[in-house]
């Protein structure tokens, strides 16, 4: 598989949006969502479930015309950026651009790609703590109604 390779990425997005097709909570103002995201990094959750990952993160705004949010992991400087896109501030967004943070920032470590089986795992690890067990069973089967791997230790 080349670096460029991302075989899962439009199974995981269908099962986000089959699972919560709304984005699950909203937010008015971008300074809750930057809130949100330094409140899960600087917490001793974070810390526990994912320890490789960077606990100073910069959140910056997307223009309604980008289109995507994005994230990543500069492990040399020791620094680590969201950038969520106006129209997405929404609670499955922040917690997908999350999991690419607490998987490696796409550090292409993981031979299932970007959105493979290191990224699948730390996703459900956000949404059992921030969704609930409900939406996190929910993503889980429909990640595997889709051949999306699955890791079953829950680590990443």
């Amino acid at each position: 598989m080349s670096p460029f390779d991302d075989p899962f990425r439009d199974d995981v997005y269908r099962a986000e949006d089959e699972v919560l097709p709304d984005g699950g909570r909203r937010f008015t103002r971008f300074v809750q969502v930057e809130r949100l995201v330094d409140d899960i990094v600087t917490s001793q959750w974070w810390s526990e479930v994912f320890p490789d990952a960077p606990i100073e993160v910069t959140v910056k705004r997307r223009s309604r015309g980008a289109t995507f949010s994005a994230a990543a992991v500069d492990t040399a400087k020791d620094a680590a950026c969201l950038w969520i896109r106006d129209g997405s501030w929404n609670l499955v967004t922040v917690l997908h651009e999350l999991a690419h943070m607490a998987s490696g920032g796409g550090s292409g470590k993981d031979p299932s790609g970007p959105h493979g089986s290191d990224f699948v795992s730390a996703l459900c690890e956000l949404w059992r703590e921030y969704l609930g067990f409900h939406a996190f069973g929910a993503l889980q089967s429909a990640l595997e109604t889709r051949g999306v791997p699955l890791r079953r230790d829950r680590r990443p």
